[in-house]
């Protein structure tokens, strides 16, 4: 079985109050206890038979990870599957103070480095809270283009409190000028419980400008050589990420430490969110697995679909259906004549797909369909 691979490395220094993501300060001897419950949770799948394509290290901020952590981790990785990676991506910070990371990274086998800037805007950065300046951000994004990394990836923000058009062309104007290889762009949402969320109900964000700006981004970005191919995805051809692509296509992955999610076969499991029980239970010999779902036929094909709908490309209703024994065309008779009806779904073929103009709405589409 060929699957991805993610590793949770659960560690900033400090929490971001947007971030809905797991991690905690790297205090004490927190980091080698991940290391320990990572080798433990690594060798209760020595004898599985994934083949693994991808491997994608994200957190959490990896980037504080050495170079000779990293490539201890890919030997680490190495000694439990069957590695034949095509792409492995490190998520990094442009917080990194020592530089001389970037090339370390490279040389213990990064592939695609995956630079969390946000925003190459002043206002936005400090809104965000993060620790760094557009400047700074935009110099260690030059670093990381010279160290050659076969792919190098901005992950951008847009719908801040406060974001401007203008403000928002300059990031966009500063991302073309670094020429990335792949830029992903993320509406500012799903905020509930986390620090940001009083912020946004006192300063709500205009839906039709952040409308505006994506629109403004997808034009820019294509005219660039970035050919969106996800609702938040722009990359050069053959330089999408094939990892992120897998969870869009359906198929296999299995992810290691606290707060990881797996899904391989018709099963799908996450791990629980804590570092210490997480790390508790692995020393213990137990399964560190917080809930397991064992999916139906339908069930499967429903989120095969929904997870199919956010690609530019679009479902192959027919050869979906038949990956799982089921006719998607008359599972999903009423709901899809209803959404061509209305211009959410295009039609060719058997093929659907959500118009780019459509993007920002597409819950709509998702909400008729599971």
């Amino acid at each position: 079985m060929r699957a991805g691979l993610y590793v949770h490395f659960p560690f900033c220094r400090a929490k971001c109050p947007y971030c809905h993501f797991y991690s905690v300060e790297p205090r004490g001897g927190l980091v080698a206890q991940w290391w320990e419950g990572l080798k433990r949770e690594a060798e209760r799948h020595v004898k599985t038979n994934v083949s693994v394509e991808t491997v994608y290290v994200g957190g959490g901020t990896p980037s504080l990870l050495p170079p000779e952590d990293v490539r201890a981790l890919r030997e680490l990785l190495d000694a439990r599957f069957w590695l034949k990676t095509r792409e492995f991506t490190l998520e990094a910070n442009p917080e990194v103070e020592d530089k001389s990371f970037l090339g370390g990274w490279r040389e213990a086998g990064v592939t695609r480095l995956s630079v969390g800037v946000q925003s190459f805007d002043d206002a936005v950065l400090a809104v965000l809270g993060r620790g760094y300046w557009a400047a700074a951000a935009a110099d260690f994004c030059g670093l990381a283009r010279a160290a050659g990394f076969e792919s190098l990836g901005l992950d951008l923000m847009i719908g801040v409190p406060g974001e401007t058009r203008e403000g928002a062309k300059r990031t966009l104007d500063e991302a073309v000028r670094l020429a990335p290889d792949h830029v992903s762009l993320y509406v500012l949402e799903n905020v509930e419980g986390l620090p940001f969320e009083k912020l946004l109900a006192r300063h709500p964000v205009d839906d039709d400008a952040v409308a505006d700006v994506y629109a403004m981004f997808q034009a820019r970005l294509a005219a660039a050589g970035l050919r969106q191919y996800e609702i938040s995805n722009f990359a050069r051809p053959g330089k999408e990420c094939l990892h992120n692509l897998k969870y869009w296509r359906y198929e296999p992955f299995l992810g290691l430490g606290p707060s990881a999610s797996s899904h391989l076969g018709n099963k799908r499991w996450s791990n629980v969110r804590e570092l210490a029980a997480w790390a508790e239970a692995l020393r213990r010999g137990r399964p560190p697995v917080a809930e397991t779902v064992e999916l139906t036929a339908e069930a499967s094909a429903r989120e095969a679909l929904v997870f199919g709908l956010r690609l530019v490309e679009g479902v192959d209703l027919e050869a979906l259906g038949a990956s799982f024994g089921l006719d998607l065309e008359a599972l999903f008779a009423r709901e899809l004549a209803e959404l061509e009806g209305e211009g959410w779904l295009v039609r060719e073929g058997s093929t659907v797909r959500i118009p780019p103009g459509r993007f920002l709405v597409s819950n709509h589409v998702f909400s008729k369909l599971v």
